[in-house]
């Protein structure tokens, strides 16, 4: 991930709640939002389990994406 990409992933991975959008998981994963979409519908996105909301609405776990990227915060005193 660029400099500038990696910037981009913890605005948008900070700003995120419980669970991001395609779309915004795209941006954080460098690659275009058909691709993400052609790649969700396996069920996962990255290694990221997809969940739908309803018939149509595919959100991913935020702490999951974070995770995937290198990004997740250390949990505890110890964690590297």
């Amino acid at each position: 991930m660029s400099p500038h990409g990696g910037l981009l992933a913890g605005r948008i991975l900070a700003e995120a709640g419980p669970t991001i959008s395609i779309p915004d998981a795209a941006k954080v994963l460098g690659i275009s939002r058909g691709t993400a979409y052609a790649h969700a519908k396996s069920g996962t996105l990255a290694g990221v389990r997809v969940l739908s909301l309803g018939s149509r609405r595919r959100v991913l776990p935020t702490a999951e994406l974070r995770s995937v990227v290198g990004l997740d915060k250390p949990k505890g005193k110890g964690a590297a």
